[in-house]
């Protein structure tokens, strides 16, 4: 089981098709519903992901899942919404906080583009799933597109003020399509694993920084 998602956003976050509830035991379930289902989407992609055999994992019955879903659709967007605003706390946390690099823009992106990879492999059957529904309805990438632009917003201070005074005016249009490049890079390893660097090959954060360094200077 993953672990990534606690009660606390259960309880905080609305998400349409989602139907919350009070009981503890109960939240405590659908927790449990949802972590299951990030490491079930590990090793099946959406359409194959079977809601029975989720249920027998987390020891629920299958009308316990559609009393709180109204499908398979509103729980992948549910993942969605909740894995996106926990990451969105825990960026606004990691920027504010003492670990973000402000004097090397070489530490900084290289700080940026190995969390985007341990982030990406941590939810890596998530975004799989989520990509291949994008591929039919674009609207169902929204909340990751929306992740990215937070992301975006947090790095577009620190690197700025890490380039020297000839960086132009366009410095700001190089770091957004620096991070555009970063994203694709990322979800192109995920959806069809191209080769020949992986998410798991040591060098691609390495490679992707330098990369985004190149690009932004």
């Amino acid at each position: 089981m993953c672990g990534v998602l606690d009660e606390r956003l259960i309880t905080e976050v609305k998400v349409a098709g989602f139907r919350p509830t009070q009981q503890r035991r109960s939240r405590a379930l659908v927790v449990r519903v949802m972590n299951e289902g990030l490491a079930l989407l590990r090793d099946h992609d959406f359409e194959s992901l079977s809601i029975e055999t989720l249920c027998k994992r987390c020891d629920a019955t299958v009308g316990s899942f559609y009393a709180r879903f109204e499908g398979k659709e509103a729980f992948i967007d549910a993942l969605q919404r909740l894995v996106v605003e926990d990451s969105r706390r825990k960026l606004a946390a990691a920027y504010a906080s003492e670990r973000l690099p402000r004097d090397s823009l070489e530490d900084l992106l290289g700080w940026i583009a190995k969390g985007g990879v341990a982030w990406t492999r941590r939810y890596e059957g998530l975004v799989r799933a989520s990509l291949r529904r994008a591929s039919g309805d674009r609207r169902s990438w929204t909340p990751m597109r929306e992740l990215g632009r937070i992301q975006v917003a947090h790095a577009l201070p620190p690197i700025l003020r890490l380039l020297p005074a000839r960086a132009g005016s366009e410095a700001e249009g190089r770091i957004r399509f620096a991070f555009q490049m970063m994203y694709g890079a990322l979800n192109n390893m995920v959806l069809i694993d191209p080769g020949p660097y992986s998410l798991r090959d040591a060098a691609t954060p390495r490679l992707l920084a330098a990369a985004m360094r190149r690009l932004i200077e």
